[in-house]
């Protein structure tokens, strides 16, 4: 015996209590850690993509700017978080930088060689120049004292109490290269009578001249 359906009846199903409890039993601790998940992932994505910190500087004989960004990072081996882009009329270039803990070793020192090249100092041996033509980046090397130094990217004391990232020039402060470490530094070989344990001389000095 057949019976006749109407297909132009709705389907009317039976709603499980038991199904009900056990499916949002399930998904209560997902609605409580989703809220704190996306928090995290947006907090990573925010980190990797705005810098913690950021400071430029001009050189006007090469119409060029250097800006230091540093970024919070997860695994300070794998990336530093410490990044110097260089921005000329032929292009621009990014130095993905090595030195660790940027927060308490941030002093960075920029250079102008006779050669219109740009010197990059960082901490302990962080050390970079620059070619402009054309637009090149290798290790820091060879003569180096008739190097004219132009000043330091470095956290200085603020008048409200803040320690913001900034460019000293060479008129604010005298040159110094943080090492991280007792010398002798000879085996670094460029600006080596500029090199210190470190430059915390400077920190307690106001930022407002």
């Amino acid at each position: 015996m057949t019976e006749k359906i109407d297909d132009r009846e709705p389907v009317r199903r039976q709603w499980n209590p038991v199904v009900a409890t056990v499916t949002l039993l399930l998904l209560a601790p997902l609605a409580l850690i989703l809220p704190a998940v996306i928090v995290v992932a947006g907090w990573i994505a925010h980190s990797a993509i705005v810098p913690a910190h950021s400071a430029s500087a001009k050189i006007p004989d090469l119409g060029a700017d250097l800006t230091l960004r540093f970024y919070y990072t997860w695994d300070e081996n794998a990336d530093a978080g410490r990044y110097l882009y260089v921005n000329t009329p032929r292009g621009r270039i990014r130095i993905a930088m090595t030195a660790f803990d940027w927060a308490h070793n941030s002093r960075t020192s920029v250079y102008l060689t006779p050669e219109r090249k740009i010197a990059v100092l960082g901490p302990a041996g962080d050390d970079y120049l620059v070619s402009l033509d054309p637009l090149t980046t290798k290790v820091a090397a060879g003569v180096s004292e008739n190097w004219a130094y132009l000043g330091a990217f470095d956290f200085q004391p603020a008048e409200d109490g803040g320690r913001p990232l900034r460019f000293v020039s060479a008129a604010e402060q005298a040159e110094c290269i943080p090492m991280l470490s007792e010398g002798p530094y000879q085996a670094y070989k460029t600006r080596t009578s500029a090199r210190q344990r470190n430059c915390s001389h400077y920190y307690g000095q106001s930022a407002a001249k």
